[in-house]
C-alpha cells in the first residue's frame, strides 16, 4: 500500500505541493526556511475538515529522539506564531509526527509522548520517498484508516470444517437446541438429575463415535 495514496484517498492534501498551504491559511515559512526545506520532511498532509495535520518524516536520517524533539520545537513555534489564527487553532491539538523508518526498529516509546504533537512510528519501504510502501499491519496505525468490511467476514474454510463437525441427523440437531428440547431434570433423593433420556443419550453417543 502506498502511504501517500492512503492519505489522498482519505481526503488529505499535501500542503507542500503548489499553493495548497496558502489556500488553507498556512504560511510554511512559520515552519521552516522556504529555501531550506528540511531533508527529513517528506510531506505535510492536512485533513479535508482542516482539523488534522500530519508531518511525514524520514526516520532513517537521524536518531528518533532527536527527530521528535526537533520537530516538536518547530511545531511549538508554529503554533505560538499562529495562536490567534482561526485556521490553525482548529488543528492545533491534532498535529501528528508520522515517522517512517526502513531499517532496524527504533525506540517506539516516544509514541507515548503527546507533548506538543502525537507521534506515530511505522515501517515502510522508502526506495521512492514520494511513494512509500507500507504493509497492511502498519497502515492500521493511521487513525483515519478504514479496515475493509471483508476483513471481518468469516473464514469460508473454517466454516466448512465446523459444518463437518455438526451432526447430520435433524432429530439430534433439535436435541442440541435448548429451545427445542430441554435436558430432562429429575430430583432423586435430593439430587438433581440432569441426564438425558436413554434414547437421546444413544443418539449423541452414536454421533460421537462416528
Amino acid at each position: 500500500m502506498i502511504l501517500q495514496k492512503e492519505f489522498n484517498e482519505s481526503g488529505y492534501k499535501d500542503i507542500l505541493v503548489g499553493k495548497i498551504a496558502s489556500e488553507y491559511g498556512i504560511d510554511l515559512a512559520d515552519i521552516f526556511e522556504l529555501d531550506q526545506k528540511p531533508e527529513e520532511l517528506l510531506s505535510i498532509f492536512i485533513s479535508e475538515q482542516r482539523d488534522e495535520l500530519f508531518f511525514i518524516l524520514d526516520g532513517d536520517l537521524m536518531e528518533i529522539n532527536y527527530l521528535c524533539d526537533s520537530w516538536d520545537d518547530r511545531i511549538r513555534v508554529f503554533t505560538i506564531i499562529n495562536r490567534n489564527s482561526k485556521a490553525i487553532h482548529k488543528l492545533m491539538y491534532n498535529i501528528v509526527q508520522l515517522i517512517v523508518y526502513s531499517g532496524n526498529t527504533p525506540d517506539k516509546s516516544r509514541e507515548g509522548n503527546l507533548l506538543i504533537s502525537r507521534k506515530i512510528i511505522i515501517k515502510g519501504d522508502m526506495t521512492k520517498k514520494n511513494q512509500i510502501i507500507i504493509d497492511d499491519d502498519e497502515v492500521i496505525e493511521l487513525p483515519f484508516h478504514m479496515i475493509p468490511v471483508d476483513a471481518f467476514a468469516p473464514d469460508a474454510e473454517q466454516m466448512e470444517q465446523l459444518s463437518q463437525l455438526l451432526p447430520k441427523d435433524e432429530s439430534l440437531l433439535e436435541l442440541m437446541e435448548k429451545k427445542q428440547k430441554k435436558v430432562n431434570r429429575k430430583e432423586k433423593e435430593g439430587v438433581l438429575d440432569k441426564s438425558f433420556e436413554v434414547q437421546d443419550y444413544e443418539k449423541i453417543r452414536e454421533w460421537l463415535e462416528k
